[in-house]
């Protein structure tokens, strides 16, 4: 199986790679630098699950340039994005994960969500983006690629690539997963 992820961000990269390692622990997984077609603070669930699908067709498409003798069945891209969205009067965090698959099929998850602290909140309404604005808060010098906004506020008890890892599992399986219902048949 060759993944390819839409970021060379190892919190992304890691992320998708341990959500497949059960299920197939000789993976590929490539990491591309990408466009995710959004802005670089997404502001609604709409444009971060916009970015995702993005980061997934665009790393898919580069994976294929670059390895083009690759199966057909064997090739998935994967997006990950991460925004924030409001919600009853505040505003959350929010990440969404996308897969594409070589026949167009796109299959898209959504997870983990915290309400955001008001120090982060507003400077981000006032049009501050999360990373630099996490690492001027807490003086950690690319937060993004490490622990990320939910490893500072939690202290650590969880961390960004554990917050990626399960909406990269969920988007993963609804692909693996899609012919469920021919069984019913």
């Amino acid at each position: 199986m060759n993944i390819f992820v839409g970021s060379y961000n190892r919190v992304k990269i890691n992320a998708v790679a341990q959500a497949v390692q059960a299920h197939w622990p000789t993976a590929e997984v490539t990491g591309y630098a990408v466009n995710s077609g959004v802005s670089s603070q997404p502001l609604t669930d709409e444009e971060t699950q916009q970015g995702a699908v993005t980061r997934a067709k665009n790393a898919l498409a580069a994976g294929i340039k670059h390895f083009p003798e690759l199966n057909v069945e064997e090739v998935i891209g994967v997006g990950l994005e991460g925004g924030v969205t409001p919600w009853q009067n505040e505003l959350w965090s929010t990440v969404w994960g996308a897969v594409v698959d070589r026949h167009g099929r796109v299959f898209t998850a959504n997870g983990v969500r915290i309400q955001l602290p008001k120090v982060i909140a507003q400077p981000i309404l006032e049009g501050a983006e999360m990373g630099p604005l996490m690492e001027k808060l807490v003086g950690i010098s690319d937060v993004r690629s490490h622990q990320g906004m939910i490893g500072v506020v939690t202290q650590n008890f969880v961390n960004r690539t554990e917050e990626y890892r399960g909406v990269a599992k969920l988007a993963i399986g609804l692909w693996f997963g899609q012919d469920w219902d021919v069984k019913l048949s």
